[in-house]
């Protein structure tokens, strides 16, 4: 099979691939695991085709490695990065909410685990628990949030 793309288009697949990447590596330690090597082969076969496609200042060859990479000029110029930022903005904010609000919930029902509640009266109580956490974080940002019970801040 053959696919042709212009330019515009294969660096919106360069976008993509790069979030995607970003995505599946950015909290692995040592970059790469071993179930997303067919993915990391992919981002590799795409950007062994930038010369080809006139963006040879976007991707370089890294000789210790044996792999291409994004230059800096591509972090510059692609949007990627502007959603990725987005993205992890907006998903801190729904994860501190969601898990915020399953603490709440549970405390209320007097329970420790979600599955020793009928599913309708946890639906309820996590409801509840959250519009309180989004108008809070909403209106303080998180200005009244801290910890207690015998933590200190690392400040004094």
């Amino acid at each position: 099979m053959n696919i042709n793309f212009t330019k515009e288009e294969y660096l919106l697949l360069l976008d993509i691939i790069y979030m995607a990447d970003w995505i599946l590596h950015a909290h692995s330690i040592d970059g790469e695991r071993s179930e997303t090597k067919d993915y990391s082969a992919l981002f590799q076969k795409l950007m062994a085709h930038a010369k080809d496609m006139g963006c040879s200042e976007l991707i370089e060859f890294y000789e210790p490695k044996q792999e291409y990479a994004i230059t800096g000029v591509f972090e510059d110029e692609s949007a990627a990065l502007d959603y990725l930022d987005e993205f992890e903005g907006e998903s801190f904010w729904d994860e501190l909410i969601s898990r915020l609000a399953m603490r709440d919930a549970l405390i209320a029902l007097k329970v420790s685990s979600a599955h020793e509640v009928p599913s309708e009266e946890l639906f309820t109580a996590l409801s509840k628990a959250e519009e309180y956490w989004s108008k809070e974080f909403e209106t303080f940002d998180l200005s009244r949030i801290s910890l207690n019970k015998g933590h200190s801040s690392i400040l004094h």
